[in-house]
């Protein structure tokens, strides 16, 4: 060999080993980042022998590598089903499957051995290991620690189970939402379309054109129903160079007919030199984007050309992640860790980072002292899981949650050379766990607040099952239960209580009662009972409805059955009725009374007319002067003129016709008064006519007009007595629907009562001012209010709640039962009475308070008063 062939050899020799040393670095540095993933990583060859055991996966397992037989890694292990008795088959794992050619997904298992007495629960993927050729040379499976999950679902079960309280417990679904990635280039040709991306657009990657995509995948806004243009979907701006992040897109096409909602972040991918190469889209799931990271990292071993590639994708990545040196320089960091802290972590150290980025322990106050970050502890040579703290400065100033895992990178002699963390924003997990503790307490109060407004309902409820056993009483109930003892067996009842219809006197059948009818699935509303026993000699009146009982499956399972204690109504209403026949009387004496008056007035002027025409003196003197001129008509004209009585003829007639037009105006007015009182007596009769026979008839009604009757019914009192009446209605309903002749009864009580304080007043003294009676109405939200105000003697103090007691009165000739049947019909139908007077000669107010609810009918409204 010559020495120019030695040279070339030797020259070859150098490239080869500057080569291999390249690769030896590369291959190192991807060992390093491997080997500080926060998954555990176990691969194996066809006879089982370990090829590969990450630190995590020794962490998790407890263990590292064995030599001892596939059958027999469930005992050495100590693998056992999630029930934590039962140990797993060797056979069943998913290392064992996959080193037979067999692919799993999320199996979860519990590992318990010497190392992990307490045992953790753990989610295994496995995967067959396959050479260029595709042939099989062994098996893969990533590892994950879910203990803490597991406790948190346990915790959670046993919060729901607590509040369900004698429910059915509910299985909770922990969906894990796996990751899908979708690159493309300039041209828009798929470079990369995992499986999870299609199984969760239904269809792969096609050949169609960037404009087409929005047509071949189905593409809609989240309303399902606008079409979103492929010019803004998310990888079409992001291979035009655009950023999107958190977009949400429904898709619905032949594979995904009902459609699913996604939420897609888009990053431009941009080669070392910063050209724009395409683009790449990231559906966020956890699950598929660590399959992504190990996909992506069998890319970079098998294809070092695809570094610019891997870390576009890199960026595009959730978390963010940096990695330091030994000295804790920043060396590595993607994109997202600057958007996470709001910080470009260039050029920084571990040192400077909680001054830096605003790092704050989780109670936001003190910052977090810089030995004890994550990355500051790695280089230390621990390992560090999910340390929460809180990042604010400048350019997040109201902060965000964060949890930070950190892992050392070691160097080739087994040395701590570095460090990586992976940073991950968790503010909405924190304000769902805050949403669920507060849900959790909410749940809670809801729980013993509906117990208490089950406990402070008045009426009795009783639950009976579908054999008619009382399983559940409230408060109400159980001292109803005391009166009607035993409220167990209701097949007592019939034997212990007489059940009867409302007359007192029917029996009602055993068969029939509302309970009985809910039992068999009949609904049976407001039945009016008599019931009588031992405890309750005089009986009482219930009210009851009853309602089957049907499961959360609509399935019959019992009754319920609501019974009202309504005796006091009843005995109520028989007083409220006594008494409005007693108001009906004193009505029918006023108004006999008032007739009374315009009768003898009508009688005065009868007799003052009879008598201007009776005894008529000018009548007389017309007479004289006609017989005067008779006498003289054939020398009318001289005698007139020249006779000394003539002469007197034409003055005389002149003062005689000033007499007949004076007679004959108070002849006029006499007439216009008798028939002033004719008409003032057909009209009490016509309007008392009016709510004859409508006692409980509910109708609608002018408010107004039936404001004035009342006062009309009154108005020779009123007249006398020169009572100025005021009715003002500006801010209350035009008309009402009420029971109108009780309505009409009570005002014409209370006004007649405003009437009778005014000369009350006049007895003692000379009222000070002119009478009134001002009769106001007007509406809120909940009642009607009618004020009836008279400046009359008023009401000491101590009897202003004495006033409408039945026989209370403080006049001479009163009996006490018109204000008392006023406020009967009141509360009878739900509303409200006060008598307010600032004491004696100082008026009284009588406000009624109506309940109400509105109707609309056309272009009014009508006012429902509730009965």
């Amino acid at each position: 060999m010559s020495i120019k062939e030695l040279e070339d050899l030797k020259c070859e020799n150098a490239e080869l080993k500057e080569a291999n040393q390249k690769l030896k670095s590369q291959l190192d540095m991807m060992n390093t980042i491997f080997d500080s993933l926060s998954e555990g990583v176990v691969a194996t060859n066809l006879e089982g022998d370990f090829l590969i055991a990450n630190p995590i996966a020794q962490e998790v397992s407890g263990m590292g590598p064995t030599e001892g037989a596939p059958e027999e890694w469930s005992e050495t292990y100590g693998t056992f089903y999630p029930e934590e008795a039962t140990l797993y088959p060797s056979t069943e794992l998913p290392l064992y499957k996959a080193m037979h050619g067999e692919k799993t997904d999320d199996v979860k298992l519990v590992l318990r051995n010497q190392n992990r007495p307490d045992g953790v629960f753990i989610n295994v993927s496995g995967r067959p290991l396959r050479d260029e050729t595709e042939n099989l040379i062994g098996g893969v499976i990533v590892m994950r620690d879910i203990t803490q999950l597991e406790k948190l679902t346990q915790q959670l079960g046993e919060a729901i189970s607590e509040l369900q309280n004698r429910h059915t417990l509910m299985d909770i679904v922990f969906n894990s939402i796996s990751d899908g990635v979708i690159v493309a280039n300039e041209e828009g040709e798929f470079l990369f379309f995992n499986k999870v991306a299609e199984e969760i657009v239904g269809i792969g990657a096609t050949e169609g054109v960037p404009e087409e995509w929005a047509d071949v995948y189905g593409t809609f806004y989240p309303d399902q129903i606008t079409p979103i243009p492929s010019t803004e979907l998310p990888l079409y701006k992001a291979i035009q160079g655009e950023i999107t992040d958190d977009v949400d897109v429904f898709i619905r096409n032949q594979n995904r007919p009902d459609g699913v909602f996604i939420s897609v972040s888009g990053r431009p991918l941009l080669d070392e030199t910063g050209k724009l190469i395409g683009g790449v889209v990231v559906f966020r799931d956890v699950t598929q984007l660590d399959a992504v990271k190990r996909e992506l990292q069998k890319t970079i071993n098998e294809l070092q050309n695809q570094n610019a590639l891997m870390d576009a994708i890199f960026n595009s990545i959730g978390d963010g992640v940096i990695v330091a040196d030994k000295d804790g320089k920043y060396v590595m960091f993607n994109e997202t860790i600057k958007k996470i802290t709001g910080r470009d972590p260039n050029g920084a150290t571990t040192a400077q980072a909680s001054e830096a980025f605003g790092l704050f322990e989780p109670d936001g106050q003190n910052l977090f002292p810089v030995n004890q970050l994550p990355l500051a502890r790695v280089l230390q040579g621990e390992h560090v899981d999910n340390v929460e703290m809180f990042i604010r400065n400048s350019q997040l100033p109201d902060g965000i949650n964060a949890s930070i895992s950190a892992r050392p990178i070691y160097d080739e002699n087994g040395g701590v050379n570095g460090g990586v963390s992976v940073t991950r924003d968790i503010s909405e997990r924190k304000e769902v766990e805050k949403k669920l503790t507060d849900l959790n307490e909410q749940l809670t109060t809801q729980s013993q607040l509906l117990q208490s407004i089950f406990d402070s309902i008045n009426d009795g409820v009783f639950v009976s099952d579908t054999e008619g056993t009382i399983i559940m009483a409230n408060s109400s109930a159980r001292q109803m239960a005391d009166m009607l003892e035993d409220v167990v067996d209701i097949d007592k009842w019939s034997r212990d209580y007489q059940f009867f219809h409302s007359d007192k006197v029917t029996p009602f059948p055993m068969e029939e009662l509302p309970i009985m009818s809910a039992i068999q699935g009949e609904p049976i509303e407001d039945v009016e009972l008599f019931v009588t026993n031992e405890k309750a000699p005089d009986g009482m009146y219930l009210n009851a409805s009853g309602r089957p009982l049907l499961n959360e499956d609509g399935n019959h399972t019992g009754g319920v059955i609501v019974f009202r204690d309504v005796t006091e109504k009843v005995k109520r209403q028989e007083a409220v009725a006594q008494a409005f026949t007693q108001g009906r009387l004193e009505i029918v004496d006023t108004i006999l009374h008032n007739i009374g008056n315009a009768i003898n007035s009508v009688t005065v002027g009868i007799d003052t007319v009879y008598n201007l025409l009776a005894d008529d003196i000018l009548v007389t003197r017309l007479t004289a002067l006609a017989e005067a001129l008779k006498q003289n008509e054939e020398h009318l004209g001289d005698y007139i003129e020249n006779d000394p009585q003539g002469q007197k003829a034409l003055p005389f007639l002149m003062t005689l016709a000033e007499d007949f037009k004076v007679a004959d105006e108070e002849l006029r007015l006499t007439v216009e008064r008798i028939q002033d009182r004719t008409r003032h007596i057909v009209d009490i009769i016509r309007t008392q006519n009016s709510y004859q026979g409508t006692s409980g008839i509910r109708k609608d009604i002018n408010l107004k007009e039936v404001l004035s009757d009342a006062t009309k019914i009154l108005q020779d009192c009123i007249e006398k007595r020169q009572i100025e009446v005021e009715i003002e209605c500006d801010n209350a309903p035009e008309e009402i629907r009420v029971q109108e002749s009780q309505f009409h009864q009570m005002l014409v009580n209370i006004v007649k009562n405003a009437v009778e304080a005014i000369d009350e007043l006049g007895k003692v003294g000379e009222p000070n001012e002119t009478p009134y009676i001002r009769i106001r109405a007007h509406t809120d939200e909940d009642f009607l209010y009618i004020d009836i105000t008279d400046n009359g003697i008023g009401i000491d103090p101590e009897n202003n709640n004495k006033v409408f007691s039945a026989g209370f009165t403080t006049k001479e000739q009163g009996n006490g039962l018109g204000l008392h049947s006023s406020a009967n019909f009141v509360i009878g139908i739900g509303g409200k009475i006060q008598a307010c007077s600032d004491g004696k000669g100082k008026g009284t107010t009588i406000r009624i308070m109506l309940r109400h609810s509105s109707i609309q009918r056309d272009s009014s409204t009508t006012y429902l008063i509730n009965a």
